[in-house]
């Protein structure tokens, strides 16, 4: 691609429109080709349905994906990310089956479990200096291993109704109802319609995370702090409670994709997270641009990054081919990622 000289100014190069798009929104560029080529070679993978599916599947890691993007913006990372998922799901089994809590009481219980392993784990990466892989990792096997004690390697099925009505309700069926017979036989509305609860939650986050990281004096001195920490302390951000604060919203956002995914499948117990989980959201930050030496993120690219993961997900199940392939596949998008990150911050 030419590059052209900003005119009055020789040596400064100005870039153009499709170099700062493919720099700023490459997880974009990377779904559409994705897209497209699945939906030629992929028998059913354009279908309304499937289009929705993937939808639907990518509407909960999205939720923690928004999380783990702030604190990657910091220049951290959190690899508790799926064990606080897998505590928070067996806790909010015990609350509702074991002991009977009614849903409104042991949905705010189970965010403040995830506000409290946050807090956790940002003082001991800000007060206490350990590095974030190091900590993160080290309590992430000690949750582990507290919903092990808890659960006792139970898994709750058939949860309350409550619990259940407030992730799989659906809340455009009886407005499309009201519509001609003729717009509803359409296969698009009919699809529309039957969008869980949850999928709108999502949604309700992303604009939220997007106001907050985009729009607010936080998310600035977020870009600022993960930059240069030192320099944004020097310009009078109070980088401790910036820094304990994301790990603590993104752990929250992280319980309450919990919530939605124990709700989702009707089932809570510890294993629903893991190492797997952990290893999907971060590809998909990473693949949504989102830089690991910090300063540079987007909500939005970020939407893409999960779509791209949920994608590849989507066709490896459809072709009908070992579901172990999707690991392997998803190891050498994250390292296409990186590759693409160092060459763009090194040529572009």
């Amino acid at each position: 691609m030419q590059q052209q000289q900003t005119a009055g100014k020789p040596g400064v190069v100005r870039q153009s429109a499709w170099t700062r798009f493919v720099k700023d929104h490459g997880s974009i560029l990377m779904f559409l080709i994705l897209f497209v080529l699945a939906s030629v070679f992929v028998k059913n993978f354009f279908a309304v349905r499937n289009i929705f599916t993937v939808i639907k599947q990518a509407a909960v890691p999205l939720v923690a994906c928004m999380g783990l993007m702030l604190i990657l913006t910091t220049g951290g990372i959190d690899l508790s990310l799926g064990y606080t998922l897998g505590l928070c799901s067996v806790l909010l089994g015990m609350m509702t089956k074991r002991y009977g809590f009614p849903a409104w009481q042991a949905i705010p219980l189970t965010l403040l479990i995830g506000a409290a392993v946050g807090l956790f784990n940002g003082s001991l990466v800000q007060f206490l200096r350990v590095p974030a892989f190091i900590a993160t990792l080290g309590s992430g096997y000690v949750l582990y291993g507290i919903a092990q004690i808890f659960g006792k390697g139970d898994a709750f099925y058939q949860l309350p109704e409550d619990l259940l009505a407030f992730g799989d309700t659906r809340p455009l069926e009886g407005i499309l109802e009201s519509l001609p017979a003729a717009a509803q036989d359409n296969i698009f509305i009919s699809q529309l319609g039957k969008l869980p609860m949850y999928v709108f939650i999502s949604v309700i986050v992303v604009v939220l995370v997007y106001f907050l990281r985009h729009k607010t004096t936080y998310g600035r001195n977020l870009s600022a702090f993960g930059f240069n920490a030192a320099t944004a302390k020097l310009s009078g951000v109070n980088t401790a409670r910036l820094h304990v604060l994301t790990y603590v919203i993104s752990s929250t956002l992280v319980a309450l994709a919990s919530v939605l995914l124990t709700i989702r499948v009707n089932c809570a117990q510890s294993n629903l997270g893991g190492t797997n989980y952990t290893f999907e959201i971060v590809t998909a930050a990473v693949v949504g641009g989102t830089s690991l030496f910090g300063g540079v993120s987007s909500v939005v690219n970020c939407i893409f990054g999960v779509l791209v993961t949920k994608s590849l997900e989507n066709i490896v199940n459809l072709l009908a081919v070992n579901i172990y392939l999707y690991q392997p596949l998803m190891g050498l998008v994250i390292l296409l990622a990186i590759v693409l990150e160092a060459y763009k911050n090194r040529k572009l």
